[in-house]
């Protein structure tokens, strides 16, 4: 290996003293002041400094390319919500069957309920109609003065019986037993001017027979208390008292 000359000394102090610009003035006076040196060093030296320019200049953009990227980032692309799955609709109930209310036992009919009196126009109702509501059954007659005042205690103190409490009352009117319109007419004017009951029928046959079997007596006012069964429980004759007919009213079921 030849022995290297003080201008490759002076050439490699001038590169790297030299700043980037004036590189290419330090290898230029640097080659053309060497004396002797030959062609083929010359090469070398220039090569070497512009290998050496590369590699400043490849460092320099790799750490502006560092410098890029750690300093901010790309934003990042938001994120696409998930659709929540479809929510299941809950099985509907089936529709509850309304509790249907135990039937009603059937009214069992008492002896008063097996008979049928007449209306003010002669036709026969039978008093099972009534069956289940106790009842105050007045006999009388448009002719006969007690049965006025009789009536008339009663309807006084009707406003104090139970709501389920109903007063009838049956005339005598009529002779037989035999009840017409002629006798319905008859009564029906005399209740235009005296207290009337809500149901007012005419005796039959058969209701006098039935008030016979259970008193000896012809006489009139009768009054006939019957419960809820159609069971007499009293058949009182004459006028009655109120405080009487009011315990009779509240004791009957």
């Amino acid at each position: 290996m030849p022995p290297v000359s003080r201008a490759t000394s002076q050439c490699d102090a001038c590169a790297s003293s030299a700043p980037d610009g004036e590189v290419g003035f330090a290898v230029g006076f640097a080659v053309g002041g060497t004396v002797g040196y030959s062609d083929r060093m010359k090469r070398a030296c220039v090569e070497l400094f512009r290998a050496d320019r590369v590699v400043s200049l490849g460092l320099a953009w790799l750490g502006l390319v560092a410098c890029g990227s750690g300093g901010s980032s790309a934003p990042a692309a938001p994120a696409t919500p998930v659709p929540a799955p479809p929510a299941v609709a809950a099985a509907e109930a089936p529709p509850a069957t309304p509790a249907q209310a135990p039937a009603a036992e059937p009214v069992k009919l008492g002896p008063i309920h097996r008979l049928t009196v007449a209306d003010l126009d002669g036709n026969s109702v039978p008093l099972s109609k009534f069956a289940g509501r106790p009842m105050i059954i007045e006999i009388w007659a448009t002719w006969c003065g007690p049965c006025r005042v009789n009536r008339s205690t009663i309807h006084k103190l009707k406003p104090e019986f139970p709501e389920r409490l109903l007063v009838i009352g049956v005339s005598y009117d009529g002779s037989g037993g035999r009840p017409d319109a002629g006798v319905g007419a008859l009564v029906r004017r005399f209740l235009e001017s005296n207290p009337a009951n809500e149901h007012e029928f005419l005796a039959t046959e058969e209701f006098r027979d039935f008030i016979n079997q259970r008193s000896l007596s012809n006489s009139i006012p009768k009054t006939l208390y019957v419960n809820g069964k159609g069971q007499v429980v009293d058949l009182s004759e004459g006028v009655q008292g109120g405080q009487w007919v009011r315990g009779m009213a509240k004791n009957l079921k």
